[in-house]
């Protein structure tokens, strides 16, 4: 009896200790019940489904949504080596300042309680649960909702969402506490892969969200205009930020398309491709924004002056450079930039095209 006690206050002890730490993280809702009534969700939704707050629905195997889910204010949703995959359906996660919409790990004891029986044997730990893939649809809505714990390797991804539909809004979100695999492919590791289906901001609406404890906080195509509202570090201990903190862009080849604003300065931009800027095209560089180019290959061309505007404050650098955006690679001090790491800045509108050389170019092959 006396070693059960003593087990029993060191488990209290252990959980108090952790929910005291993770206070300081993440924002907790004290209108979220603490002891909600448990839902297990085993089967695909097929009908429109509405999902109520006083539960807390536990996944523990992957499933699909092929209709219109509805996701109550101050509902929680717990997860375990589980993916909810978006197929020719709709999620309408409406949450509010005051009830949040949690998805989380279901050794989160921090909202609705202990939903797996424990106590304190097991805590939330990154990677806990896959995570949620909108592979299509329109309309999708996420309002005020946490998204913690995830990012467990689902067919070489690490994320806690991946987008391929091709109209959402993201608002007032946070993702944070995402497995990073630093052997990912290329940005497969990103805590929001938006990718090629963040194009237009106008369809893909991402603003005032939040990114903490990720590793790569945020993925999307070079012509997409990524919102300055939006913080990558936490909002209540803004010294927590991302291990890699930028946002990683793709083109998969030739020229940019649209015209597009850069004008983010809390992070940088991560270039690893060469891009090349046509006609009425332009890329906006804002004041003090920092470009880091991934690869000896990468760089911009430009086909008019008006092509790219660079202002003098805007820096043009090696990924390696932590002297501008920190530690982008997040190798400490393992490596240091140095000449040849990316291509260059090229101007190709004149009879005798030549690479930029300026202070605010760093780290370039040319000139």
């Amino acid at each position: 009896m006396k070693k059960y006690f003593n087990f029993t206050c060191l488990a209290m002890l252990a959980a108090l200790l952790f929910l005291a730490s993770c206070e300081k993280d993440d924002l907790l809702q004290e209108e979220i019940p603490q002891g909600c009534n448990i839902v297990e969700v085993t089967e695909n939704i097929t009908t429109p489904t509405t999902w109520t707050e006083g539960n807390v629905y536990v996944i523990r195997q992957t499933i699909s949504i092929r209709n219109v889910l509805t996701i109550e204010p101050g509902v929680t949703v717990k997860l375990k080596d589980a993916s909810i995959n978006v197929i020719e359906g709709k999620v309408i996660a409406a949450g509010t300042p005051q009830k949040r919409i949690v998805f989380t790990s279901l050794a989160d004891d921090r909202y609705c309680g202990d939903s797996n029986g424990d106590a304190a044997l097991t805590m939330p730990e990154k990677g806990d649960w896959e995570r949620i893939n909108l592979q299509d649809g329109t309309g999708h809505l996420f309002k005020y909702v946490d998204f913690f714990y995830a990012g467990q390797n689902s067919g070489g991804f690490y994320n806690a969402l991946k987008v391929g539909a091709s109209s959402f809004e993201f608002d007032n979100c946070r993702f944070a506490h995402t497995l990073f695999s630093p052997s990912a492919s290329y940005e497969n590791a990103t805590a929001f892969y938006g990718g090629a289906a963040m194009t237009n901001p106008e369809m893909q609406k991402f603003t005032n969200n939040s990114f903490y404890d990720n590793g790569k906080p945020l993925y999307v195509w070079t012509h997409y205009t990524v919102n300055p509202n939006n913080k990558f570090h936490n909002p209540e201990n803004p010294q927590q930020q991302n291990s890699h903190n930028g946002i990683a862009m793709i083109r998969s080849s030739g020229g940019l398309d649209a015209t597009v604003q850069w004008h983010v300065t809390e992070v940088p931009y991560i270039l690893d491709e060469y891009i090349q800027v046509y006609g009425s095209q332009v890329i906006d560089i804002g004041s003090n924004a920092v470009i880091k180019f991934k690869r000896a290959g990468a760089g911009i061309q430009r086909s008019s002056a008006s092509n790219v505007i660079l202002p003098s404050s805007a820096i043009l650098t090696s990924y390696k450079d932590d002297s501008v955006g920190g530690d982008t690679n997040g190798d400490g001090n393992a490596s240091a930039p140095a000449k040849g790491d990316w291509l260059g800045f090229r101007n190709a509108y004149s009879g005798n095209p030549y690479y930029e050389e300026s202070v605010n170019i760093r780290y370039a092959k040319n000139p």
